[in-house]
């Protein structure tokens, strides 16, 4: 049995319902249908996943199933139905970081913070995201990117345990060995 998700914040549903009003206005079934996966792109987009409330207003105001949402939702890989972590990080998974060391850093985050297969740390304070391209700051390899905005450079096992430990304080990050770009 799967256990239920709770937000770690109230999901206010009605950002999402004005843009289903204004954006998703099916004229049919196939329609309807056709227009799941950008609802549910919606949602993440505002949330930063897509919470049960979210995909049974989608169902209803599309008229398809639940089952159909969610069978989208578990079937494309870049949606999430867990909430993220208070964080996130791009973990740059180039060819320049590989040569570097990110996959000792994936080991790390595996091994001693208990990442699971989503990318999510245990105690909720981060979300990874290994990215199988490239950040293009391969000066900072391996580098990974905080919230979106601040670079961290030249990671090693050492450092990340640092950022972590700096997260659960909420100590500020800021860049480092090349700093925010």
């Amino acid at each position: 049995m799967e256990l239920p998700v709770v937000p770690r914040r109230p999901i206010d549903l009605d950002p999402l319902q004005r843009i289903l009003e204004e954006r998703y206005r099916p004229q049919d079934h196939q329609e309807a249908q056709e227009l799941i996966v950008g609802a549910c792109q919606e949602a993440q987009h505002l949330y930063g996943w897509v919470p049960p409330q979210a995909a049974h207003l989608i169902a209803e105001h599309l008229g398809v199933t639940i089952n159909r949402v969610y069978g989208l939702l578990t079937f494309y890989a870049d949606f999430r139905t867990q909430p993220p972590g208070r964080h996130y990080l791009w973990l740059c998974y180039g060819a320049a970081c590989y040569v570097a060391g990110a996959q000792r850093l994936i080991e790390v985050l595996r091994d001693e913070y208990g990442m699971d297969e989503k990318g999510d740390l245990a105690d909720g304070i981060l979300s990874v995201n290994v990215f199988n391209g490239c950040l293009g700051v391969c000066d900072l390899a391996p580098v990974g990117q905080l919230d979106h905005q601040t670079y961290v450079g030249h990671l090693t096992a050492e450092e990340l345990r640092a950022l972590i430990e700096r997260l659960r304080r909420n100590d500020g990050v800021e860049g480092s060995h090349g700093g925010s770009h």
